[in-house]
């Protein structure tokens, strides 16, 4: 997996750490000195000049010590103790689902926002296709989907990464399960087969064939240790590949600040012996991947749980095959059956080894030998639920990439810590070189017009793994029929009024601010599409300053993508006060000409609506709908809100048919609160392709404050093909 696919995200800056605002449930606790002081916000680029440290300090029941201060630990740098600048206790509640009770199944709005701050846990699954034997692959489904259904908070964040670099079933950062299981669901293991029966097998081959084999040669095969293996080469590139990736996610993964990030490896591990990480003067090239997985993890605090679905009968399959295979007794001077149970167990240690040794290294665990992956996942949760942050300034070092060891203490007796084992120090170029040549390429670029416009600070938002909540606004996209290459999408950009800071003109007689917008697709194979900016330059009158300062401010942008699953990445900064934020918008956009009948996405606008003032109309926006579309999703009793899609009829034109369109409001207890009904008549000899525009007005008066699912369903009387979309909307008095 190559880094451009990692999470089909653009690349991040070399964070390794930061103190900042802490997330919901953390306790900032006070320095040395006793006085209570705000964490420092310093982030390493390349230099480190700040190490935090996330320790889960355990009884020797496994059980959680809480309350201990910063005088109950030791940290120690390459064998020197180190004073700690900066301690904290983390504590994040896990979330149950949203569910909707009528559905009992999470039902979301389309809109997304920023409004609330990211208070939960950061997990990667890592599916390990390449070493997973493929008899394993629904096991591994099974457990990949319980840990989702099971474990992950409604405020945790996770994301599906493949070690073959499958671009087609990866997922980005999301809260959404259904999202993160249509990823699990395509796994498909491809481990090779065993190199101990492959090297039996070979052996019956010659003897079936009356191949002469050389004394030296055939003691060589009969050596269980040693065995000849012709996919040697292959089996290393496959493990080049796995540690690649894991490599490029801990590199990744450093943009994520201010708390735990776990990976989840699913995998049966390589093949390949291990042994001491570092200082090994003659490392294979696998050895050195190991190394540089290990350092990367360190150095962005990410914690490896290496999951094996072989659990305690994982080698039956392989004895089976086996078994199978009629080998006779080792006696017989033939490379026998023993011999092969042997290889096995050699290569059954070697592979679980690998596993004990990226989790163990960088502060996780290794669930080999058992069928009970549940209780693992338990302690995976907790671990990144409760901990204790420790920070210190290292000793200055040479930029020469040379790891160094970190060993956290605690004082009292019977107590176990675990937590990342060091860090690598920085190599290559300073913050300040690089932001030079960055600079010095942009202007370059700008001479030939190719120049990304959008300012540093915004593009280093967007480029970082999750959301930012500075500016908080809300997204709505809609995808719409537009050509047979490019679908287009309308998006409502809502920012919030009250974040929004202006700066007085000529004695309060206008107030002005520049608002910065910038957004653009990432697509399945982690390719950016060009982003497109702009900049909202206010002069606002003091009656038009009220309505925003009350309603906000709305943008009715389109964007043209192709069909596929993308990342919608939007980012707003206001540059009185300086405030970033972004909203990162999962959407399918699809093929509108590949179905029989299929509908577009929805717009929604009411009377409440309209607080907002649109700064910048929809150019495609449909004459039917009376407004701006809103990303809101919450009326008023008193609204009359007006739903928007467009039904698209793909069938042969020879065909005459009716379309039966329908628009209900369902609340939680399954009672439905409204019902419209409206007949498409489709003449035959009409053009192939024919969109219809499908306009609702539902009134809210009279119905109860509430959570109600609003779905739009169009089906064909005659063939009842059926299409359908929905959103989850609130009523509020």
């Amino acid at each position: 997996m190559q880094s451009r696919q990692i999470l089909a995200l653009v690349g991040a800056g070399m964070v390794l750490a930061a103190f900042g605002t802490g997330p919901k449930g953390t306790l900032w606790a006070q320095a040395q000195t006793g006085a209570a002081q705000t964490p420092p916000s310093v982030t390493f680029q390349v230099e480190v000049n700040y190490v935090d440290v996330d320790a889960v300090v355990t009884d020797e029941q496994g059980r959680f010590i809480e309350n201990l201060k910063i005088e109950d630990f030791e940290i120690f740098e390459d064998g020197r103790p180190q004073k700690i600048e900066m301690f904290s206790y983390v504590e994040l509640p896990v979330e149950a689902p949203d569910r909707f009770m009528f559905l009992d199944r999470p039902v979301s709005t389309d809109a997304r926002s920023n409004r609330r701050s990211f208070d939960g846990r950061v997990y990667v699954m890592v599916l390990d296709d390449l070493d997973i034997s493929p008899l394993r692959t629904l096991l591994v489904k099974k457990s990949a989907r319980e840990f989702v259904e099971r474990h992950l908070g409604a405020n945790d964040i996770a994301a599906v990464v493949y070690t073959s670099g499958r671009s087609d079933a990866t997922q980005d950062f999301t809260s959404d399960r259904g999202l993160l299981l249509a990823a699990i669901d395509k796994f498909v293991g491809r481990r090779l087969r065993s190199a101990a029966i492959e090297t039996l097998e070979r052996h019956y081959h010659k003897a079936l064939t009356n191949l002469a084999e050389e004394p030296a040669q055939a003691s060589q095969i009969a050596d269980s240790r040693s065995p000849i293996d012709i996919r040697d080469m292959e089996r290393e590139q496959r493990a080049l590949a796995v540690l690649d990736t894991l490599r490029n996610l801990g590199e990744f993964m450093a943009g994520v600040r201010g708390r735990r990030k776990a990976v989840l490896l699913f995998s049966e591990g390589l093949e390949m012996p291990m042994s001491e990480m570092y200082g090994i003067h003659t490392a294979t090239d696998v050895v050195g991947a190991i190394k540089d997985a290990i350092t990367a993890a360190a150095r962005s605090n990410v914690n490896f749980f290496a999951l094996d679905p072989r659990g305690l009968i994982g080698m039956t399959s392989d004895y089976i095959e086996l078994a199978g295979s009629g080998a006779p007794d080792v006696a017989t001077g033939a490379f026998g059956a023993l011999n092969a149970q042997q290889g096995l167990l050699t290569e059954m240690k070697q592979s679980q080894d690998s596993l004990r040794t990226l989790a163990e290294e960088t502060g996780g665990f290794a669930a080999v030998n058992t069928n009970a992956l549940d209780a693992a996942f338990g302690r995976i949760v907790d671990a990144n639920s409760r901990y204790y942050v420790l920070g210190y300034y290292p000793p200055n070092h040479p930029r020469n990439g040379a790891f160094h060891k970190i060993d956290v203490r605690v004082k009292r007796p019977g107590l176990r810590v675990s937590a990342r084992k060091g860090y690598a120090s920085p190599r290559g170029r300073t913050p300040s070189e690089r932001k030079r040549d960055e600079e010095a390429k942009r202007i370059r670029e700008a001479k030939r017009g190719t120049a990304n416009n959008t300012s540093a600070e915004l593009r280093d938002a967007l480029n970082t793994p999750l959301q930012q909540s500075g500016l908080t606004f809300s997204v709505q996209a809609a995808p719409f029929r537009h050509s047979q290459k490019e679908a287009s999408i309308a998006l409502a950009i809502e920012l919030d009024g009250d974040r929004l800071q202006f700066a007085p003109q000529d004695n309060a007689a206008s107030f002005a601010n520049n608002i910065e917008i910038s957004f653009f697709g990432i697509n399945q194979e982690g390719r950016a599409q060009r982003a497109t900016r702009s900049e909202l330059n206010l002069a606002l009158r003091p009656d038009t300053y009220k309505r925003v300062k009350t309603g906000g401010l709305r943008v009715n942008p389109r964007l043209m993508l192709e069909p596929g699953r993308y990342q919608i990445r939007i980012g707003a900064r206001d540059s009185v006060a300086s405030q970033v934020g972004t909203v990162f918008y999962d959407l399918q956009v699809p093929d509108f000409r590949k179905d029989p009948l299929m509908m577009s996405g929805l717009l929604l606008t009411a009377a409440s609506a309209q607080d907002a003032m649109t700064a910048l109309p929809d150019p495609g926006a449909p004459t039917l709908l009376p407004g701006p579309a809103t990303s809101r999703r919450t009326f008023l009793s008193n609204d009359t809100l007006t739903v928007f899609a467009e039904i698209y009829d793909n069938m042969s034109e020879r065909q005459a048919r009716q379309i039966e369109a329908t628009v209900t409001l369902m609340s939680e207890t399954g009672t439905q609160v409204f019902s419209a009904r409206d007949t498409i008549a489709n003449a035959q000899g009409s053009a192939h392709w024919t969109a219809y525009g499908l306009k609702r007005d539902v009134p809210l008066s009279g119905i109860p404050s509430g959570r109600y699912l609003l779905k739009v369903e169009a089906q064909t009387r005659s063939n009842n093909f059926t299409v359908a979309r929905e959103t989850l909307i609130t009523v509020q008095r």
